[in-house]
């Protein structure tokens, strides 16, 4: 039986944050799609190769035509989906921004070596990752300013399983070199410029705004592993901060 030129299909994995609100997106929507979930079946890489979408999630299709839906306004061209939305101002990103460098600074301080070693939900992904990819997500936007396109996010290191006072010293330099950026550069910059990033052609301020809401979303990931899985009594991050970003409204795909 042949597939319906009308209907979209979402690629997407679980843990994964772009394609949760992407998932969300289509929902809120009320837009039907057909969910290809590529943890649960490795073989729809190989689908994605056939039909020229690059290997990696999330990708939302209908027919021949697709797109990467880290990008709700592309999610929204190929499903045919009315979307505008305007991105906090650059200062108002910056001050959460400081704020998810604060949660994550807790949140280390909370968790002990042996605890970077375990798998968050439904992935195998590691909690020491998790803290190494949210740090390194404002890197990747440092580095894009320094002139370096954004290909794909960094891999995580293998000694993000092993110490947290490591990740503590990369965290604090993340943070040290985007206040230098800022001071140096951040007031003359033309944020309405487009940014090279491989997912689509957002503005510089687009850049930002999701480098903001993605290291948030790892942030309250962080904080649930840290109440549910190892019981410790943490200050989370107060949920007004995650107001008018677009994030995923849930922490994960489903528990």
């Amino acid at each position: 039986m042949s597939e319906s030129h009308s209907q979209i299909h979402l690629y997407w994995a679980t843990g994964c944050t772009s394609c949760l609100r992407a998932k969300e997106f289509l929902e809120r929507n009320e837009t039907p799609f057909v969910s290809h979930n590529v943890i649960e079946d490795r073989s729809l890489l190989d689908e994605m190769a056939e039909r020229g979408m690059p290997q990696h999630v999330p990708i939302v299709r209908r027919g021949a035509d697709w797109a990467n839906a880290q990008e709700l306004s592309a999610v929204a061209e190929i499903a045919g989906i009315e979307h505008e939305a305007d991105p906090l101002p650059v200062d108002e990103l910056r001050t959460r921004l400081n704020v998810v460098f604060d949660a994550l600074e807790r949140a280390l301080e909370a968790l002990s070596d042996d605890d970077l070693v375990t798998d968050i939900p439904n992935r195998p992904r590691s909690v020491g990752e998790i803290v190494y990819h949210a740090f390194s997500i404002p890197e990747s936007f440092l580095e894009h300013e320094d002139g370096s396109p954004l290909k794909s996010y960094k891999p995580e290191p293998a000694w993000a399983n092993r110490s947290t006072a490591a990740l503590a010293t990369y965290g604090r330099h993340v943070r040290a070199r985007t206040d230098d950026w800022f001071d140096a550069h951040g007031a003359d910059r033309d944020w309405s410029a487009t940014a090279d990033v491989y997912y689509g052609t957002p503005s510089v301020h687009e850049f930002f705004e999701r480098t903001v809401w993605h290291a948030g979303q790892h942030t309250r990931q962080l904080e649930w592993m840290l109440v549910e899985e190892f019981g410790a009594e943490i200050d989370p991050v107060d949920p007004s901060v995650w107001e008018g970003l677009p994030m995923p409204e849930k922490v994960w795909d489903a528990l």
